[in-house]
């Protein structure tokens, strides 16, 4: 399989750059189509690198070197955070609660603190109770459904 390919490119009519897949198309910015000596800034195999490209594309030279290294840090604090996805995250707090099923505010929040998240334990539990993963017993009691 072929890795993913996007092109930092730098819209000749309003000078803004964006992120494509190849050089057709118009400018998401203007609206104008896109010759075919449509400058390619760069070209990189990632999303996220796509979001960093374009974001310092779009900034004046003497301010991308400072940009570049908070972006790329925000990027790897992003990129650990994101290693545990939700569904991981509501399985293995399935597996912490008790034989009934039911966990306590205190065992979610040990849970967050280990996989390092920042989400609070109310959002975490408000958002599995409004997907239909738990219901709520008590303040700081809630019991996963089958």
């Amino acid at each position: 399989m072929s890795e993913q390919r996007w092109l930092v490119i730098r819209c000749p009519h309003c000078k803004q750059c964006f992120g494509h897949r190849s050089l057709k198309g118009r400018c998401p910015h203007c609206g104008q189509n896109l010759p075919r000596d449509t400058e390619v800034v760069c070209e990189v195999n990632s999303a996220p690198q796509l979001h960093i490209e374009v974001a310092l594309a779009n900034t004046p030279e003497e301010l991308r070197g400072s940009l570049r290294k908070k972006l790329e840090k925000h990027h790897r604090s992003f990129e650990a955070t994101q290693e545990f996805s939700p569904r991981s995250l509501m399985a293995y707090l399935r597996k912490k609660a008790d034989d009934n099923g039911v966990i306590d505010r205190m065992s979610v929040l040990l849970a967050l603190q280990q996989h390092q998240s920042d989400i609070s334990v109310d959002a975490l539990m408000e958002r599995a109770e409004s997907e239909g993963f738990a219901l709520r017993l008590d303040d700081g009691h809630w019991q996963f459904f089958e």
